[in-house]
């Protein structure tokens, strides 16, 4: 009964540690201006802020340009994009049909947040929708029926899986979509300690199918961008991930106002249905920012007001507050001494029509036209008709005269 108590208490703990959000950790303001460069930030329906990647072509998919290694933390996406540090390890990717590929941020890092489908031959991979979110005691929970489509996956040979180039061996939309119904899906996310693990396809699975043993590589974490810029094209055996730190996220909010646009189309993300929270507090942020600005414009303004007094030549608070007293007075009253406009005295000034009654309208006579008498005297036209006795047919007298 104890061990019970105690497991349960553990998994409660840990899953508090994993959904609290840290005072400072990674922040909406920081991904904003780390990504501006590589793209645009677009305000959809008003409260959901998205991230859309500048310079792709038509047929370009997350998860495509970069390698898979294994880790500690299941399979690791080694991104070779400039912004795959964010884009593939936080938030979601959601394939919108007017906007195209679009990114929303979160909170929490993974090794790659991706769902899989595999069979005997092939084994392939898509970025998770924004109605996925992580449970510690669930792993992946979907907010909505999801289904990617077969357009948003990459498939490969086993043996293929884990090259340095893995997208010059990606099959066609033509193959894909043959084979993508006969394929098993899986999604395998669990933590360990304070770690999400990607486990995707079995390791030994995709191993025997290859038919090459898979080398575990090591995960060097980085939280100086810098130092990860340098070492990211390095060859090695390492992997190095770069989780900026509490000093680089707050020297990050530097951001006075935010350049994001406005949406010129109605997205189709069910946004009420999205469990991604830094997406609406962009505005939370901008807010803290302009009050920020607001307070250092006070001191500013505090410190010459006081100078001014000192000097004599600006007059004081109250003075000010009794002059506009005495302004609003004054508009008030040449107010009252604007003459108005009398409606009623233009009516009565302008001919009114009144229908005559029936007694005073002029009677008019009517003619009589004299009436016609008949003439009873007068006698119609008869028209005599012969009986049918009388009337033979010249057929019957021709039948008679034959007879006689």
């Amino acid at each position: 009964m104890k061990k019970t108590i105690i497991i349960t208490a553990l998994l409660i703990f840990m899953s508090i540690e994993l959904d609290a959000k840290p005072d400072f950790g990674i922040s909406f303001s920081f991904f904003y201006s780390s990504l501006r460069p590589y793209g645009e930030w677009i305000q959809l329906d008003n409260d959901l802020v998205v991230w859309h990647p500048n310079g792709i072509h038509n047929r370009w998919r997350p998860y495509s340009n970069g390698r898979w290694s294994w880790t500690s933390d299941g399979w690791y996406w080694d991104s070779y994009e400039p912004f795959g540090w964010a884009t593939y390890h936080y938030g979601r990717w959601y394939n919108d049909d007017y906007y195209g590929w679009i990114w929303i941020p979160d909170y929490d890092w993974a090794p790659a947040w991706v769902e899989w489908r595999y069979d005997d031959d092939y084994i392939g991979w898509a970025p998770l929708p924004p109605y996925a979110s992580f449970e510690i005691n669930f792993g992946i929970h979907f907010s909505i029926g999801w289904h990617s489509h077969y357009s948003y996956w990459n498939f490969v040979t086993y043996n293929r899986f884990c090259d340095h180039r893995v997208n010059n061996y990606f099959l066609d939309d033509r193959r894909v979509s043959r084979i993508y119904d006969n394929t098993r899906y899986r999604n395998n996310y669990y933590s360990n300690r304070d770690r999400i693990v990607n486990g995707g396809i079995d390791k030994s699975f995709i191993e025997r199918k290859a038919g090459y043993r898979i080398a575990e590589r090591e995960i060097t974490s980085i939280d100086n961008f810098r130092d990860y810029d340098r070492v990211r094209s390095e060859r090695s055996n390492k992997v190095y991930s770069y989780r900026p730190s509490d000093r680089e996220v707050n020297n990050g909010r530097t951001a006075e106002k935010y350049d994001i646009k406005r949406g010129d189309n109605r997205s189709t993300l069910e946004r009420e249905k999205v469990r991604m929270p830094m997406s609406r507090e962009w505005n939370r942020d901008q807010n803290i920012t302009s009050d920020r600005n607001s307070e250092k414009g006070r001191d500013v303004i505090t410190e010459r007001n006081a100078a001014r007094n000192n000097d004599g030549r600006v007059r004081n608070e109250v003075n000010r507050n009794n002059e506009r007293e005495q302004m609003r007075n004054n508009s008030e009253r040449e107010r009252s001494n604007i003459p108005r406009f009398n409606r009623d005295t233009k009516r009565e000034k302008e001919p009114v029509y009144e229908r005559p009654s029936r007694s005073e309208q002029p009677v008019q006579e009517r003619k009589v036209e004299p009436r016609r008498e008949q003439n009873n005297n007068r006698q119609s036209p008869r028209v005599e008709s012969k009986g049918r006795s009388e009337e033979r047919s010249p057929s019957r007298e021709r039948s008679s005269e034959r007879k006689k």
